[in-house]
């Protein structure tokens, strides 16, 4: 995709059985603020595109809005509204200033991403919105950049697919590959404003993902869930019928 960045189709990946998730239905991005033409085509017309779930902020979705792609069905939900002073934006990660604290952060973030009681619903909303969708559409989910709430939205549907974790793991490190053009207009935009350096090193930490992130949340749910199947049961509400429902439609037998 020309303007969608960090696009990708995460059907293909096999779970712990050897079975594929359908291709042509997860699709995870950044934002959609500046869609071209071709790629609203695309979406329409090759991904048959049926929802697109934006989990910005509503001050992110005020600033600058996803545009709209014919058929598809916008849906917005905040999974950090109820976080207190914590956000996923530039301008959040460069007030930071050093890049420890900066990785402690999106450390502490993806843990509170994984126990805040509002993020949990909102995930369990997107589950919702999935389990709705019409057959053969597919669904678009996305925040700013494609790798922290959606890192985790994804993580989440591949965890209810059985996927294992090392496939969870390289599927949320492609970002890293897939966001090197953005990330560098970024860190030459905020050169030109004179940041300091700290503040620089902060910043370009912050505008990847860190394997660590990963580690942080699933030890914060196994510390509080005992494991990740508990907590998409309890906290995320996908029941061991839904589960299996989820299993059967998004899975190739």
């Amino acid at each position: 995709m020309v303007t969608i960045t960090n696009f990708r189709d995460i059907g293909g990946i096999k779970n712990k059985e050897g079975k594929q998730i359908k291709q042509n239905l997860f699709l995870r991005s950044g934002e959609l603020s500046s869609l071209a033409k071709e790629d609203e085509q695309r979406l329409e017309t090759t991904y048959r595109l049926g929802k697109i779930i934006d989990l910005r902020s509503e001050a992110e979705v005020k600033e600058r809005p996803d545009m709209s792609v014919p058929k598809a069905e916008y849906i917005h939900i905040d999974i950090l509204e109820d976080i207190q002073d914590e956000g996923a934006s530039i301008e959040d990660f460069v007030k930071i200033g050093s890049p420890e604290k900066s990785a402690a952060y999106m450390e502490k973030l993806y843990a509170d991403i994984a126990l805040n009681k509002t993020s949990q619903k909102g995930y369990n909303k997107f589950f919702e919105e999935i389990l709705a969708l019409p057959q053969q559409e597919s669904i678009l989910f996305h925040c700013f950049a494609g790798k922290d709430r959606t890192g985790i939205a994804a993580l989440l549907i591949l965890e209810t697919l059985e996927v294992p974790r090392e496939a969870i793991y390289t599927d949320y490190l492609l970002t890293n590959n897939l966001r090197k053009k953005e990330n560098a207009q970024i860190l030459e935009q905020a050169k030109k404003a004179h940041l300091e350096p700290a503040n620089l090193d902060a910043l370009h930490v912050a505008l990847n993902v860190d394997s660590s992130y990963l580690d942080n949340f699933y030890q914060t749910v196994e510390k509080q869930y005992g494991d990740v199947s508990t907590y998409l049961t309890q906290a995320i509400g996908m029941d061991k019928a839904t589960k299996e429902a989820f299993n059967h439609r998004f899975l190739l037998n």
